[in-house]
């Protein structure tokens, strides 16, 4: 995209209100003025009349926009152009006064309703949100964890039904074992329709369900329940500690993790990264298996995997390297938590699963 923000305006009250939003958003913000109330001095990209194809261009290659016009105008303007909330850009419209910053579009997922906040809080105007979650200040179970990089197993109907219960109050159980536990806090109270389970055996009391797990047996333990009314979120909990020799191939690195994963029932959309060793920054199959599983490599010195040492002990070559080892203690460096997954090995590789420690919700 060519610009992370892009703020259009056209008219001379607009130019103004718009040079107060740019210089509040901070980096990356362009702003586009009608040329005739275009000021070079003020950084100003200006622009011919009509304004159609500049908006309809912006739309396209920016991931959020705010227009200084009337919501009907911007409905016109960009109504060629709409796809879906989950890929059109996050639009904000704000009038010529000044006294509202509107979410037109993509406010849920794409982020429009933060941005409307954003850009009402710069210039004092009343943001205007009709978010059903935002308005009803309940749980957003679309937005639940992406905060985190949370990965949500389920199609955009499950989801779809899933929210339609969060806010028509409808009775859902709730059950975290794995991740983040800082979204309780920001939405704390939940809403009174909204359970929180302390077994997943109790989730098959509610119609309605939301599983955080990393956990592949625990979503198969509820599949007594309706699957289009079950949504699994999966946090980035599990760093996969991979010690190896030179030259070892990629497939081999995968085949490892994908057996140690199925053998352990554990996700792989749960990886947060891989950890191993300094001194194997240069393997290239290590690289390539983090580009594949779209995670990134943590390295540690001797001196740190020796201050870790794992349960199962250092191998051979490892005690004439000087090292504790590099799969265990390079995972729970990483993790700060526990080994879920001990060593295990491939002809030339070992594979170790740490999951990173949380605490109990309260």
């Amino acid at each position: 995209m060519a610009d992370a923000t892009a703020i259009v305006a056209i008219s001379r009250r607009g130019a103004a209100i718009g040079r107060r939003v740019r210089d509040a958003l901070g980096s990356d913000v362009t702003l586009y003025v009608e040329r005739r109330y275009a000021d070079s001095g003020a950084r100003d990209v200006p622009f011919e009349l009509p304004v159609r194809p500049l908006v309809g261009r912006l739309f396209s290659e920016c991931e959020r926009l705010v227009l200084m016009m009337p919501v009907g105008a911007a409905v016109r303007l960009l109504a060629p152009h709409i796809v879906d909330k989950h890929s059109d850009a996050a639009v904000v419209c704000v009038d010529d006064s000044g006294r509202f910053a509107v979410s037109l579009l993509s406010g849920h997922v794409g982020g429009a309703d933060t941005l409307t906040e954003q850009v009402a809080d710069a210039i004092g105007a009343t943001a205007v949100i009709t978010s059903a979650s935002y308005v009803l200040g309940t749980l957003a179970v679309d937005l639940l964890g992406s905060e985190y990089g949370w990965r949500i197993e389920a199609s955009s109907a499950m989801v779809t039904r899933a929210s339609a219960a969060v806010v028509n109050s409808e009775p859902l159980g709730l059950y975290q074992d794995a991740g983040e536990r800082e979204w309780w806090d920001a939405i704390k109270p939940l809403p009174s329709n909204i359970s929180l389970c302390d077994s997943v055996e109790k989730l098959a009391e509610f119609p309605n369900v939301l599983l955080i797990s990393d956990r592949v047996d625990v979503s198969d333990r509820v599949t007594v329940l309706n699957p289009e009314t079950l949504i699994v979120y999966r946090p980035l909990s599990l760093i996969v500690g991979i010690g190896s020799r030179r030259g070892v191939g990629v497939e081999e690195l995968e085949l490892l993790l994908h057996r140690a994963f199925a053998a352990s029932d554990l996700s792989i959309n749960s990886i947060r990264c891989i950890a191993t060793a300094d001194l194997k920054r240069d393997e290239v199959a290590i690289g390539l298996l983090a580009e594949r599983l779209g995670v990134p490599v943590r390295y540690f010195g001797a001196d740190e995997l020796n201050s870790m040492p794992g349960p199962s002990g250092a191998s051979e070559s490892q005690r004439l390297l000087g090292i504790v080892g590099v799969a265990e203690p390079a995972a729970l460096l990483a993790s700060g938590g526990e080994i879920v997954v001990p060593k295990v090995r491939s002809a030339a590789a070992t594979l170790a699963v740490a999951r990173i420690a949380i605490a109990p919700l309260s």
